[in-house]
């Protein structure tokens, strides 16, 4: 908490920021814009956007969080950290990279598959008005919308021990409503690129959910320790031949070299899996209401109040 509360103590009102006449240009347009998504989130998507995010905090580093995942080496159950009110996550955030490797380091030590990734935001649930940092911001218009919105459904609706469920939510609601509100507004969006950047996404989770389906058959087998080793270090050597052969074929596809080239293991995949694993659930609500974000949102509540 005190990462966080640091963070409190440094933001500064947006709408200062805008009156000040130094401030960049760049940053302006990002701050109005976050205040127009803001508006757009809460009327249109039934989302809670007041008091939050019209705070801002200059940061000179490329993430807010650093974010600890790990997982046995051969099972996707990944290791949980448990806090009050939240409930039990998949990850511990730490706003000190050096303190999340040694963690991470920690745990490998201990036979974990480990990986730390920076996050670029957070929510605190709507305990705190959490500001826009300059991670947040440095980015393109499109993908603050879509960042944004993401963050605002975890204030709407949080299941707590269940992350899969709570990170695919905001995974497809934010991409349903970035579309919207795209589709609405005058920003400088070359459409078919994000079209290809969709396509590629979606061709980067077909290659990482078969290979965590080849690897989960495998853990459920009975192969000694160092035989299953030698698969799992197979198969995930035959994932990364497949990118490089998809990567040819896929406009876009080659955004994801790094998440190839770096750390691949359970904790890895899984991380991805968290955020992914059920959009397409709630793509099928959505389609079944018709588009209606009322009635989505009734049936999502509906379905979290069973996994209570």
């Amino acid at each position: 908490m005190k990462g966080h509360f640091s963070l409190m103590h440094q933001r500064e009102p947006v709408e200062r920021v805008l009156a000040n006449p130094d401030t960049p240009d760049p940053v302006r347009r990002q701050l109005a814009l976050a205040e127009d998504v803001l508006g757009f989130a809460e009327r249109d998507l039934a989302l809670p956007a007041e008091g939050v995010y019209r705070g801002y905090v200059h940061l000179d580093r490329g993430a807010v969080v650093w974010n600890v995942m790990a997982a046995p080496r051969f099972s996707f159950q990944p290791k949980t950290w448990c806090f009050l009110f939240v409930g039990c996550l998949s990850y511990r955030g730490y706003f000190q990279e050096a303190a999340a490797r040694e963690q991470a380091d920690k745990l490998a030590a201990q036979g974990w598959d480990t990986y730390v990734g920076g996050a670029i935001a957070y929510s605190t649930l709507g305990w705190f008005d959490d500001p826009l940092t300059t991670p947040m911001i440095d980015r393109s218009g499109p993908a603050l919308v879509e960042l944004l919105i993401h963050e605002l459904v975890h204030r709407r609706l949080y299941i707590a021990d269940h992350t899969r469920f709570n990170e695919s939510l905001a995974t497809m609601v934010a991409r349903e409503g970035t579309l919207r509100y795209l589709a609405h507004h005058d920003l400088a969006v070359d459409l078919d690129r994000w079209r290809r950047r969709d396509r590629a996404r979606d061709a980067f989770l077909d290659l990482v959910g078969n290979t965590r389906d080849k690897l989960a058959t495998l853990y459920a087998g009975d192969l000694p320790p160092e035989a299953m080793g030698e698969q799992k270090a197979a198969l995930i050597e035959a994932l990364r031949q497949a990118f490089r052969a998809r990567a040819e074929a896929v406009p876009g596809l080659e955004a994801y070299a790094g998440f190839f080239e770096g750390t691949l293991n359970n904790a890895r995949l899984n991380g991805v899996h968290d955020y992914y694993g059920r959009v397409g659930d709630f793509q099928k609500i959505l389609l079944s209401c018709g588009g209606q974000w009322p009635c989505f949102w009734r049936r999502v509540e509906a379905l979290a109040d069973d996994l209570d």
